[in-house]
Formats: C-alpha cells, sequence, structure tokens
C-alpha cells in the first residue's frame, strides 16, 4: 500500500507536470487553472499574482514572495531585465525593460579589489543582453558581489560540443554558442515519486555530481592511450615503418624484431600515463566520497549523502565551514536577514567574502521555510564557464515568476562561512557546474629546446630521405651494369629501376634510428626525475609554511635556466601581504606605531596580525577636556578619525562561533536560549564589569549567567554532541584569523561543538579571570594594551547578549535567565574577518585605541566609542563601493537617536586631497593641509601604503535629492557606469579632511637578495604593481630593483602625444649619451645602468595599438635594468608580458601570489605561483610553486641552470651517437652493392637504442652537474649560459653530425682493413662493428661527463654488460630465433679473436682522440665562464692549508 507522502509526492508531482506544460510567457493577471497550489491557506483572488488574502483577509504566505511579471517576451529575459520590487502585498507593477532594481541602503559592494582597466583597443565579447546589469542588491545591507570583469576568472571558454554530443543536446543551435543554447527548467526532487524511472524525471537529463577528472577507464585505456600516442609525428612514423617491413618485397627485418622498438616506447608511455591516471582516480574517489545532507522527501528528514550521489534538483543543507558539493540556489539561511557568506578562494584566489542573499521573497520567511512545502521551479541560464554570471527566475505554482541572478547562486568548491547553516536546491552538479568548466586540466608548453629539437628531427628526416635515395640509384646503377652477364647472387632476372624503388623502402627500414624515437622518451623520463629532485630539494621547502616547490607543468623544466625577462607582482609576492598600522596623522600631527616586541610573536607565517601598541602621545591628546569636560577640537577629530577606520570598510565581526544544529535524525534543534536581560540591565552589568584577560595561545569562552560572568569549559550533553558528529559531513576548517593560535592537531569529536566548530581551538585552556576592577583605577595600573583587551571582555559581553536578545527575540520564548557564550581570539580581539589586509590593520588599529567595531549586520553598525565607553549604533543610509577608477570607498550613516547625516570617506591621497572643501591656503585648515601632505610625502619616501580619512556632514535635504536622483540613474541604461561615478563624486566632494594613515607591508626575507643576484645573472626585472609611484620607489630600492647609481626615468603623460614625446626624448638622449671612460683603467668604457618608471595611466596610451609607442616604449625599457610600473591593471600586466614575448623574442617569466595576477602568469612563458595569503588560484594557473620568492633564485640559478644545460647536452649526445650508428650501415652499402643488406645482426640494431645506449644519456640529463650549486649562487652571471642559449645553439647540431660521420668512418675502415685479406664472417665483421661503435660512443659520454657520480659509473658498466651479456644468451641459445639468420656462437668468436679486441681499442682512440684534443686545447686556452669558475676554485681549495685553515700565500 502506497503511503500518504507518496500518494501526497504523486499529487504534487501533477501540479508540477502540469507546471511544465504551460507556455512560458504568462501574463501578469492571469494563470493556468491547475497552477493553484499554495503553501497554507487556499488562494484567493489575488492568487494571480501571488499576494492574495485568505479568508481572514491575512496576507497569505507562499515560499516565494512577490510575483514580478513581465509584459512580454520570454522568461528568461525577464529576469535577466530589471525589475521593481514587489510589496508585501504583492501589488505588482511591470518595469520597463531594462530597469534596474533600487539599490537601497546598505554595503553594496559592486566591484572587488580586482577591477581591470582593459587597455584601448580592447574588444569586449559580446554579451546576450545589451541592458545594463541589475543592481548589486534590491535593498539595504551590504552585498559582497565578485569582480565585475570576467577575463581574469574565465580560465577555459566553452566550446561546441562534438557532433556525437550535440546529438543528445536539446535545443542547440549550430548558429548560437554551446553555453548560449537555451535554459534549464528544474523541479524539486521531493515532489516527483521516488521509483520514477530516469527517462521521466524531469530532471533526468541532467548530469550527475559524480566527478571523474581521469583520463582513461579499465575498457578505453589500451585503445584511448594509443590513439593519444599516435598523434605524435615520431610515433606514426615508427608505425608506418613497421606496416612497411611486412610488404614481402620491401621485408629487411624479420617481422616480430621490427615491432620491437615501438613496443617498447609505446609501453613505457602508457605506463607512465598509468601512473599519472591512478593519482587522478584517487583525487576523484576522495572527492566523490566526500558527505553532505540531502533533503528525503519520504523521511521528510534531512540524510547524509556522498557527493556522487547528489542530482539536480535535491535540497542540500549545509553548515558553517562546510563546501558547497554543487551549485546551489540559496533559499534559506541562519540569519534573519537571509544572507550568508561564502569563501572562494579555491574558485578566484580572493580571499575576503563574499555576502549572498536568499531568493527574493524568501528572506521574510527564515523561520518557517520547509522543505517539502517548496514546490517551485527553477528557470536558469544552460551551464557556462562564466563564474559570475548567472541569471534565472523562479517560477511559483501561481505563475509568478521571481529573478535570480548571482547573489542567491553559491558556487560549487566554495566553503560557507559566518552562518550557522544554509539550505538551497541544486541547479547544477558535477560536470555542468561552473568549477568543473573552468578546470581546464595540465599545462603543456613547448620549451625552445624542444622547438630546436624538432627542426632537428626534421633535419634528420631530410639526411635519412637522402641517404635512401643515394642508395636507391646506387643499386639501380649496380644493377643496370650488368647488361652482359647475369647479377651476382641472383639466378634470376631483375628490373633495376623497380628493384631501385623497393630498395628505397628497404633503407627506409634499416636506417630508420637515424629518427631517435626513444629520444621521446628519454626526454620525458629525464623531466620527470629533474621534477622529482626539484620537488625533493631541501633548500625549496619553506618549514614555516610546511610547503614545498612544485611543479604543475612537467615539459618546460629547462626553460627554467633561459629565462630573460621576469614580471612580478609586488603585494604578497615581494612584500607578506601581512599590513603593519606604522603611522597615521591626524590635525597636522604625525604618531608613530615602531615595531615592538610583541610583532616578533607574531612574525610566523600564517600569524594573524599582530596587535598594535598604542601611542601615549596620541591616547592623550584623544582624552583632552575643555574646562566645561567636553572633549577638545583636536581629541573629536583623532575620535572621529578613529570612527572612520572603524566603519568605512567591509569587516565582518564574528562574536561567537556557529553551530551545526541539525543532528542525526537530520532535524535542526533550535535551542532555547534564555533572554530575561534588558538592555537597560545589560548596560547596567557592563559598566560594573571590568575584566582583564591574560595573552595565551588559545581561544576561551565566556557564559554570562544572570549578569554574572563566568569561565567553564564549552560542553553540552555527551549524546546530543555525537549525534551532532554523526551528522556533520565534513570537518570544519580552522579561519585563517586562528591558525597561528591553535594547536595543530586533528579534529576530536569527543569535545564540545565549539571545539569542532572552525573558530576555536580543540584544546581550549581555561583562563582565570582578573577580580573585577573599576575602569579608571584599571587605566592607571595597565599598559594601553592591557586596558584595551580588559575593555573588550566587557564590551562583547554585554553587546553579544544585546544583539542576541534583539535577533531571537521575534522566535524565542524570553525566559528570566540568561546564557549567552561570548567568543574571541587568542589576544582578545573580536575575531573580524576582512576583505583585505588593509582594512583588516585599520580596524585592529581603532580597536588598539578602544575604538572597536563590535557587529556589523546590513543595515546597523555598532561601535564601542572610547570616551566613557560608551556603545554608539549607526544606521546605514548607503554604501558608495570601491573601485578602482575612484579609488575611494564611502559610507553614509546616520547616528541612531540624531538626525545628523554624515559621510565617511577613505581613499588614495589622489583621490581624496583635489576633493577636500576649498579653503584658503593661510588659514588653520590650508596649513593643517600642508602639513598633512608633508607627512604623506615622507609616507611614501618610507614606502608605506597612504589612505587618506575625510568627512562631510549632510544635509537631510540635499541628501534624500540626491537618493532620488541616484536610483533613477541605477535604474538607466545610457552610460550607466559613467553617470554612477559622476554620482558618487556629487556626494564626495567639499569634504573635511580628518588625517590619513600609513601601513607597512614589509618585505620577504632574502626579497634585496634575490632581485640583486637575477640582475646580476642578466635577467631583466620588472615589478607591475598597483601602488602609487611613490611608495613603488621606494620599495623597489628597499628590494634592491633600483640601486643609488642607476639613472632613474620617470614616464608620467597624461596623453598619446606626451608619452611619445617623452620616449622619443628618452631614446635621442641614450643615443646620443657618451659612454663615461675611466682613465687610469686601460680606458674602459662604462654606462651608467639606468631604472624607468611608468604609471598606469601612461600604460594606456602606450599600449594602445593605434598609438604605435609600443616599439618605441620596448626600445627604451630594453636599455633600462630594471622597470617599474605603478597603478597598473591586471590586464596591462598580462599585455606587457605579451608584447615583451612577441615583439622583443625574449622568454618571459611571470610570478604572482593573487587572482589579479593569473592573466599574467597564464601569457608568460613560465608562470610562478606564490603560495601565499591570497588564496590559490594564481598557484592553479601557475607551471611551478613557490612558498617563498627567495626560492626564485635556487630555481633559475641552480635548477633553471642544470636542467637546461643537462637537457642540452643530452639532446646533441642522442644525436651524434644514434647518426654515428646510422652512418656505420651505410658505409656498408659501398661493399654490398646498395642491396641493403646488413652485417649486424638484426636484434642489435633493434636493441641499440633501446637497451645498450639508454643509461648514458639519462646519467648526463638527470645527474651531471655541469658546475656546482654553491659556485652557481655565489657567481650569478654563469646563468647567461643559458639566457643566451649557449649550450644548444643551431650549428651545434652540424658540427655533432660531422664528429658522428668522422667517427663512423673511422669504425668502419678499422675494421674494413683489419679483416680485409682475412675470411671473416659477415656477422663477425658486424658484431666488432657494433662492439667498436658502442665502446666509442661510451667514451664519447665520459668526456661529456662533468660530474662523476656513482650512477654515472654504474650507467656505463651497465651498458657494456647488458651489450655482452645479451650477445652471449643470443648466440649460446639462439640457433634460429625469431625467422632471423643464425648467429650461432659468433660473439664465442670475437672473444677469442685478437684482431677483434685490437679493432675495438685502436678504432675507439682514434675516433675519440680529436674530440679529446679540442676539448683540452678550449678549456686550456680558450675556458669558458663556467670552466673559469671551477679551476678558480680549485685552486682557492689547493691554497687552504692543512693546519687551521690558513691559507699561505708564496
Amino acid at each position: 500500500m502506497p503511503s500518504a507522502n507518496t500518494e501526497d509526492l504523486r499529487r504534487k508531482f501533477l501540479v508540477v507536470q502540469q507546471q511544465r506544460s504551460a507556455p512560458p510567457n504568462l501574463s501578469g493577471d492571469g494563470h493556468a487553472p491547475g497552477n493553484t497550489l499554495m503553501m497554507t491557506a487556499t488562494a484567493g483572488a489575488g492568487a494571480g499574482t501571488g499576494g492574495g488574502l485568505g479568508a481572514a483577509g491575512e496576507p497569505e504566505r507562499t515560499h516565494g514572495g512577490g510575483a514580478i511579471v513581465g509584459a512580454n517576451g520570454r522568461p528568461i529575459k525577464s529576469a535577466m531585465k530589471g525589475h521593481q520590487r514587489a510589496s508585501r502585498r504583492a501589488q505588482i507593477t511591470d518595469s520597463p525593460p531594462g530597469s534596474a532594481a533600487p539599490s537601497g541602503r546598505g554595503h553594496s559592494r559592486v566591484g572587488s579589489k580586482t577591477d581591470f582597466i582593459l587597455p584601448p583597443g580592447h574588444k569586449e565579447e559580446a554579451v546576450r543582453e545589451p541592458s545594463a546589469p541589475t543592481s548589486a542588491t534590491a535593498r539595504r545591507g551590504h552585498s559582497r558581489q565578485a569582480s565585475r570583469s570576467e577575463s581574469i576568472y574565465t580560465l577555459r571558454r566553452t566550446e561546441a560540443p562534438p557532433w556525437w554530443k550535440r546529438l543528445t543536446l536539446c535545443n542547440y543551435s549550430t548558429g548560437d554558442k554551446f553555453e548560449e543554447r537555451s535554459y534549464r527548467m528544474v523541479v524539486p526532487n521531493h515532489t516527483v515519486p521516488p521509483k520514477t524511472p530516469k527517462r521521466e524525471h524531469p530532471n533526468g537529463q541532467f548530469v550527475g555530481n559524480k566527478i571523474r577528472t581521469t583520463k582513461y577507464t579499465l575498457l578505453s585505456f589500451i585503445p584511448k592511450n594509443l590513439l593519444e600516442q599516435f598523434h605524435r609525428v615520431a610515433n606514426l612514423y615508427f608505425i608506418f615503418i613497421v606496416l612497411l617491413n611486412w610488404v614481402p618485397a620491401i621485408n629487411a627485418f624479420g617481422k616480430e624484431v621490427a615491432m620491437i622498438p615501438v613496443l617498447f616506447v609505446l609501453g613505457v608511455t602508457a605506463v607512465k600515463d598509468l601512473f599519472e591516471d591512478r593519482r587522478r582516480r584517487a583525487s576523484d574517489k576522495r572527492i566523490n566520497n566526500t558527505t553532505c545532507r540531502v533533503y528525503d522527501g519520504e523521511t521528510e528528514r534531512y540524510k547524509r549523502v556522498k557527493w556522487q550521489d547528489l542530482r539536480v534538483g535535491d535540497i542540500v543543507h549545509l553548515s558553517n565551514n562546510e563546501t558547497v558539493p554543487a551549485d546551489i540556489l540559496l533559499l534559506r539561511s541562519s540569519d534573519p536577514h537571509g544572507v550568508c557568506y561564502i569563501d572562494t578562494c579555491d574558485l578566484d584566489g580572493e580571499t575576503n567574502l563574499k555576502r549572498r542573499e536568499v531568493v527574493r521573497g524568501f528572506e521574510e520567511m527564515q523561520s518557517i521555510f520547509v522543505p517539502s512545502k517548496f514546490v517551485s521551479r527553477v528557470e536558469a541560464d544552460a551551464p557556462t564557464t562564466k563564474l559570475y554570471r548567472f541569471h534565472g527566475a523562479l517560477i511559483h505554482p501561481t505563475g509568478e515568476r521571481v529573478p535570480i541572478s548571482t547573489e542567491c547562486l553559491l558556487l560549487r568548491e566554495s566553503r560557507l562561512k559566518n552562518t550557522d547553516y544554509i539550505e538551497g536546491i541544486v541547479v547544477y552538479a558535477g560536470h555542468e557546474t561552473k568549477s568543473m568548466l573552468n578546470n581546464s586540466g595540465p599545462r603543456y608548453k613547448r620549451s625552445q629546446v624542444e622547438q630546436q629539437m624538432n627542426i632537428d628531427v626534421i633535419w634528420c628526416v631530410i639526411i635519412l630521405f637522402i641517404l635512401c635515395i643515394v642508395g636507391a640509384i646506387g643499386c639501380t646503377m649496380w644493377l643496370s651494369s650488368f647488361t652482359n652477364f647475369p647479377v651476382p647472387y641472383l639466378p634470376f632476372e631483375v628490373n633495376a629501376n623497380l628493384e631501385g624503388m623497393w630498395t628505397f623502402w628497404t633503407y627506409i627500414i634499416i636506417l630508420q634510428v637515424m629518427i631517435p624515437l626513444s629520444l621521446y622518451v628519454t626526454i620525458e623520463l629525464c623531466k620527470i626525475l629533474q621534477v622529482f629532485h626539484i620537488h625533493n630539494n631541501i633548500d625549496l621547502y619553506d618549514a614555516d609554511t610546511n610547503k614545498q616547490t612544485e611543479c604543475r607543468a612537467m615539459n618546460i623544466t629547462e626553460e627554467l635556466g633561459q629565462i630573460q625577462h621576469i614580471f612580478s607582482d609586488k603585494t604578497g609576492t615581494l612584500t607578506e601581504n601581512k599590513m603593519i598600522f606604522r603611522r597615521c596623522v591626524v590635525n597636522g600631527a604625525d604618531y608613530n606605531h615602531p615595531p615592538s616586541e610583541l610583532e616578533k610573536m607574531y612574525s610566523k607565517p600564517g600569524a594573524p596580525a599582530p596587535p598594535l601598541v598604542p601611542n601615549d602621545t596620541l591616547m592623550s591628546d584623544m582624552a583632552l577636556l575643555t574646562q566645561g569636560s567636553y572633549l577638545t577640537p583636536h581629541a573629536q577629530r583623532i575620535q572621529e578619525f578613529l570612527v572612520v577606520l572603524a566603519i568605512c570598510n567591509t569587516v565582518i565581526v564574528s562574536a561567537a562561533p556557529h553551530r551545526d544544529l541539525m543532528n542525526a535524525s537530520g532535524i535542526i534543534e533550535v535551542q532555547q536560549q534564555q533572554t530575561g536581560c534588558s538592555p537597560a540591565n545589560l548596560k547596567h552589568n557592563k559598566q560594573r564589569q571590568k575584566l582583564l584577560a591574560t595573552t595565551t595561545t588559545t581561544t576561551t569562552t565566556t557564559t554570562i549567567v544572570n549578569g554574572q560572568q563566568q569561565q567553564q569549559p564549552a560542553s553540552i550533553p555527551v549524546d546530543r554532541y555525537m549525534r551532532l558528529a554523526e551528522s556533520r559531513s565534513v570537518t570544519p576548517s580552522p579561519p585563517p584569523n586562528l591558525i597561528f593560535a591553535m594547536p595543530a592537531q586533528s579534529h576530536q569529536p569527543t569535545l564540545s561543538p565549539i571545539s569542532s566548530s572552525a573558530e576555536s581551538s580543540p584544546n581550549s585552556e581555561s583562563e582565570s579571570p582578573s577580580p573585577p576592577m573599576k575602569s579608571k583605577a584599571l587605566s592607571n595600573s595597565i599598559s594601553p594594551t592591557g586596558r584595551a583587551k580588559a575593555a573588550i571582555n566587557s564590551k562583547i559581553t554585554s553587546i553579544a547578549t544585546f544583539l542576541n536578545a534583539k535577533t531571537q527575540g521575534k522566535r524565542l520564548k524570553m525566559t528570566s535567565t540568561k546564557s549567552e557564550t561570548i567568543y574571541r581570539t587568542a589576544d582578545g580581539r573580536p575575531l573580524y574577518e576582512a576583505e583585505s589586509p588593509d582594512e583588516l590593520a585599520l580596524v585592529n588599529a581603532a580597536y588598539s585605541y578602544d575604538c572597536c567595531l563590535l557587529n556589523r549586520s546590513p543595515n546597523h553598525i555598532l561601535v564601542s566609542m572610547p570616551t566613557a565607553r560608551a556603545t554608539v549604533e549607526y544606521e546605514i543610509l548607503k554604501i558608495l563601493p570601491f573601485d578602482s577608477s575612484r579609488k575611494c570607498m564611502s559610507i553614509v550613516v546616520r547616528r541612531t537617536g540624531t538626525q545628523e547625516i554624515v559621510l565617511y570617506c577613505k581613499g588614495a591621497d589622489s583621490t581624496i586631497m583635489p576633493v577636500l572643501s576649498p579653503c584658503p591656503h593661510n588659514s588653520p585648515e590650508g596649513i593643517l593641509r600642508e602639513q598633512t601632505q608633508q607627512q604623506l610625502d615622507r609616507y611614501a619616501r618610507e614606502g608605506l601604503r597612504i589612505l587618506v580619512m575625510a568627512k562631510r556632514t549632510l544635509n537631510s535635504a540635499d541628501y534624500t535629492d540626491w537618493w532620488a536622483r541616484h536610483q533613477e540613474i541605477e535604474m538607466s541604461l545610457e552610460n550607466r557606469e559613467r553617470r554612477l561615478r559622476d554620482s558618487f563624486a556629487k556626494l564626495e566632494s567639499n569634504l573635511t579632511l580628518l588625517g590619513a594613515t600609513g601601513i607597512e607591508d614589509r618585505l620577504q626575507d632574502g626579497v634585496p637578495e634575490t632581485i640583486a643576484s637575477l640582475l646580476a645573472a642578466g635577467i631583466s626585472v620588472w615589478v607591475l604593481t598597483g601602488d602609487k609611484p611613490e611608495t613603488a620607489i621606494n620599495i623597489a630600492y628597499s628590494a634592491k630593483l633600483f640601486t643609488q647609481q642607476m639613472e632613474l626615468i620617470k614616464l608620467t603623460a597624461r596623453s598619446r602625444d606626451a608619452a611619445e614625446t617623452a620616449i622619443n626624448f628618452y631614446l635621442t638622449d641614450m643615443e646620443n649619451a657618451k659612454p663615461t671612460s675611466s682613465i687610469g683603467y686601460s680606458q674602459t668604457l662604462r654606462r651608467k645602468p639606468r631604472a624607468l618608471v611608468v604609471d598606469g595611466k601612461t600604460l594606456t596610451f602606450i599600449l594602445d595599438p593605434k598609438s604605435k609607442l609600443i616599439l618605441p616604449f620596448l626600445r627604451l625599457a630594453k636599455r633600462c635594468a630594471s622597470v617599474l610600473c605603478c597603478r597598473s591593471t591586471p590586464l596591462q600586466k598580462a599585455y606587457l608580458v605579451k608584447v615583451v614575448k612577441e615583439e622583443l623574442n625574449l622568454r618571459t617569466l611571470a610570478i604572482g601570489d593573487g587572482a589579479n595576477d593569473v592573466s599574467m602568469i597564464q601569457m608568460a612563458d613560465v608562470g610562478v605561483g606564490i603560495s601565499g595569503q591570497e588564496g590559490m588560484q594564481a598557484v592553479m594557473a601557475a607551471d611551478f610553486t613557490l612558498s617563498r620568492f627567495r626560492y626564485l633564485e635556487r630555481l633559475l640559478l641552480s635548477h633553471g641552470y642544470w636542467c637546461y644545460d643537462r637537457l642540452s647536452r643530452m639532446i646533441l649526445y642522442f644525436f651524434y651517437k644514434n647518426a654515428a650508428f646510422v652512418f656505420l650501415i651505410f658505409w656498408y652499402q659501398l661493399y654490398c652493392g646498395f642491396s641493403g643488406s646488413v652485417m649486424m645482426d638484426q636484434m642489435y640494431l633493434m636493441l641499440y637504442n633501446l637497451i645498450f645506449t639508454s643509461l648514458p644519456p639519462l646519467a648526463i640529463g638527470v645527474y651531471d652537474k655541469r658546475v656546482p650549486e654553491d659556485l652557481l649562487l655565489k657567481n650569478p652571471y654563469l646563468y647567461k649560459n643559458g639566457r643566451l642559449g649557449v649550450a644548444y645553439r643551431p650549428h651545434d647540431f652540424w658540427l655533432i653530425l660531422l664528429d658522428a660521420l668522422y667517427q663512423s668512418l673511422v669504425i668502419f675502415f678499422v675494421a674494413l682493413c683489419a679483416y680485409g685479406e682475412s675470411d671473416v664472417g659477415i656477422w663477425e665483421f658486424g658484431t666488432t662493428i657494433t662492439a667498436s661503435c658502442l665502446f666509442a660512443n661510451l667514451v664519447h659520454c665520459c668526456i661529456e661527463i662533468r660530474s662523476w657520480t656513482v650512477l654515472h659509473v654504474i650507467s656505463i658498466v651497465v651498458s657494456l654488460a647488458s651489450f655482452y651479456l645479451f650477445s652471449i644468451v643470443y648466440n649460446y641459445w639462439c640457433v634460429n630465433c625469431f625467422g632471423l639468420p643464425s648467429t650461432y656462437w659468433v660473439i664465442f668468436v670475437c672473444f677469442s679473436s685478437a684482431v677483434h679486441w685490437l679493432v675495438i681499442l685502436l678504432s675507439t682512440v682514434v675516433a675519440v682522440l680529436p674530440r679529446l684534443i679540442l676539448t683540452t686545447v678550449r678549456i686550456s686556452l680558450c675556458p669558458d665562464d663556467s670552466t673559469k669558475v671551477l679551476l678558480h676554485s680549485q685552486r682557492e681549495r689547493s691554497r687552504e692549508s692543512p693546519i687551521m685553515g690558513l691559507r699561505i700565500r708564496l
């Protein structure tokens, strides 16, 4: 018998099916008769519009809120166009096409810190909707939206699918892009009967959530791997050789023997690919087996389900710090305002929390949302790669359409933060999620060495064809010479021309060794081993961060040794990206905050920002009172300055840990909180309690019961927590603020839920609170830092209690007692989560002076003021978000209880100073500004990051008029962005200066030494930063990018003509400048090095292709040792890399740590990511990963030098030994009538490259060190060996071929002369030549080896042993193997012949002697730099006295 739940599901499913059959274009005043299913009471007259009144006249509630119905057009279009928000009682008004929802008061963060200025001439990709985007938010509250620019975050664009997939895609037309085809309709799965077949399921056509990044399956491995390997031309060539050998007329080798090289190479490559694929499979298995909670319609509870079993249409429940398993539309949040926060650093690299909000109309129903009653459909875009583009509509059963956008979507791989739990419906799953569509996989780049090698391989093919043609012509001529008598050894008539053609193909087979098939396998093995040694180099391991250097692109290791230009980001790459509040200026007075001993405790990477030690002078100036016990104007301005630091930001306060409220049964347990204390009593308790907290390395919990503060372990009943632990699917990760304070332990599920939270330590030690004392006595007895810590205890205690009572009172019954857990970090500070380290430094600085940000809600900010410990609440009226063009951020607030409206603004000095209210220069205000400007110039010279604070008091009427005009602008379509900036500028004018700050971003350890070494290596270093020129120049001097001996050239132009004039002037000056002569030093001519500084505005004109200034600028930059680009945008960085790489044909390396560096990293020949403080996007886009910038020196100067030198010499050696072997076979054709006969055994011919000579090239390519590491680091100029491409030049290939030609002539004709008059057999003659060639190749290898190790000796010994061991076994056992001619006992005959050994000795010596002599003469007479360094090092060591380490000079 079907259950009642099943019957209810079937009834709902019928309704949903009727919805799906209804036409999508619904009018606003009518709906389908069947679409009347409501969530509560029966629909009234207003059901068609979604509002309706019930029988009692109360507004009826549905899960969806007000309805938005477009006048006409497609449904999805109405979602993308603008709309006006319906009222609570669902009075629906049509909105004009493209109108934007009014942006309400609150924190509307439209752009993030990565806004981009496109270079002139850049054409944007046409998007589907021509209208302006909708407003960031439609109501008050700070909306954390990601960057508007998609170019930097879209790693891969979706192209049209293959034809076989295109057949299965519905609504796909070849004229449209795949990513913009049609839309999808998602139905909640709990409304569908459980046993519905997949073909009949409304969501059945969507892919599941199981991911597979592996290339192969068990069945597809062999065919797919072979297909991939056959993409290589060399492999196809050898397959062709194998097939050619099966032609009877051409058959040169045994059919089985001819397959040995191909099978060996294909097998080795297949095994390597198999191991790589197994690693990907293990990663996929771990991800797919992660669990989450999904709503079960039958049991009406949540149950744990593996990620791979998640389906589109499922409703998912996530708790704080859980990772989002799929792209989810947000329907419910634990926040009463319907908002949540996510961390997307794994997606776009941005560590700032982004705000997401529930679908419009659901925010009022957060406390009554029931998943079983949600039956609305979701209409959304088809899957696309664009992370921050999402449009659609939520269609309610009444036909109402509520638009949805990116603000409602939680992306897969993002992490839930600062929210107890959320619930949402899966819209995209598995490989259709945006993160998986952007997973482009590993990068494959071709290095300069590989490109040169491919050219030389082509030359080998040409030489092979020449030899084959010569052989075919020789065969034809030889056969044609026998006209009057039969051809010897041929008892039948032959056609000379036809036989010559067949002989050509025979030569293709027997001379195939000329094409180095095994070279590709050897290079891959070399690079794998080189990467292994880079990974396991202890000198590249950072113990502080526990990270090692990683290589993500396996095929460009040698490119590390050929870098000519380095493009580096500054913040986070050269600097720590740990901002420290160092100086501030208020009223023209400078207040310094020098480094303290406390900072050393927080110097470890990953540690939170150190507490600020207050300046005593500032503390006393802030407390100055007039005779009437009022603050002086100077003190008032200081306090207002601190208020700007505290509230003009996007910082979020976490006052308490977020708990998982769902038990193992899948039910949310709402903890009944006792809230009996009134705000007045709380204020009295706050004034009565002042506790001093001692500094520890763990977090603490403080419980207030009936107004009394008690320290207690954070614990709850064990059985409840065991259920809670079972229900949790992901162990939460610690937030960045607490990594330093928490001991490294695994998650312990037996502890309290607070301990299991990410915001607390697994082992919380109890703190003994100090006894209560009066604030005045406290302030006189302890330091300012201790005073601030003591104040925060009472502040957080009372305020958190007040806020909890305020927000929870609507839903929970108040009782007579109060119990609230208060949470704080190790040193007593609140847990602040900031968008950037700058904002965190400012908020912490304000906190140190008792101006504490206590709470931030979408509409209000709560601040504790330093005066009398008063708590002030500000109402947020409007947020003017930061963007790169305005370079400032503003907030409009009204203090609760007053009608005064104030705009607080912070931004760059170049933005704020010009918009200050006019005043005479000799007035007090003018003098103050002049003093402030002097201090700002001083800050810039010290390399501090500058922010200026200002305010403006607004008239209520003026602000209302501005608000009305601003709303109209937000709803407009024409020039919307420009008009918005103009509107912001009207409000951000006539400001009053409050002060300025100087924040220090310290250089990483070893940065100056690293840059100095790179410059000494001849590498041109460009630093690209967004800082102002003064600050960037000071950092450049500190980092030794600039030196005092350099001539500084500044390019600052405000027009194209000015930029052209400046560039031409400097170029002419350089060309006409005569080098200075140093008299007395042999008239040595020296030129003074130059450094170039260019700002972002000038780059805009230079990078414009129409300006034709790129080449002149590059000529100017090429003559400068270092280049510093200030105020540059991410796309400008990438464009600079592109023009340098393409126009100058130089090898480039880009290094950065943030998402704004991704474009630059991907554009460069080698991309290096710093795994720092700004997420993992730069690391994921990079070819190599470093934990610190200083490791770049060792990576390039030692490993880069070695990789390039080793691989170059190994490739040349490979060409040499193959060519020498082929020439030996060709010389024999002169004595066999060009018949294609071979004097060597066919097994020797096939195994010579694969086994006998395979190890020595590996020994050279992996373990040979031309120069030791310590000498490379001491002498950076040795890097020019790879930078200039000295080790592998185009003519080196021809020199190697000449050497191979000479050695082959010596080996063949020495043996020929030795056996000339004897009756030696062909196989004995061939075996002697093979052994002689092997000995000559190995001796040649010994000359090439620069540093002998055990591995080098083993490779030589194994090569010789493998040849003789195989010969002995093969000649002893095989009388007639594989159908080959018998060479039985030949090797033993050779062993007993003295001629055999004498030929080997003589031919080897004569063959290798010229190279040995030339090498000796070159080292003795004209040694290269590497040889000079080695000889100098040896002389230094020989002069060392064995006694006491003294140096004896004669």
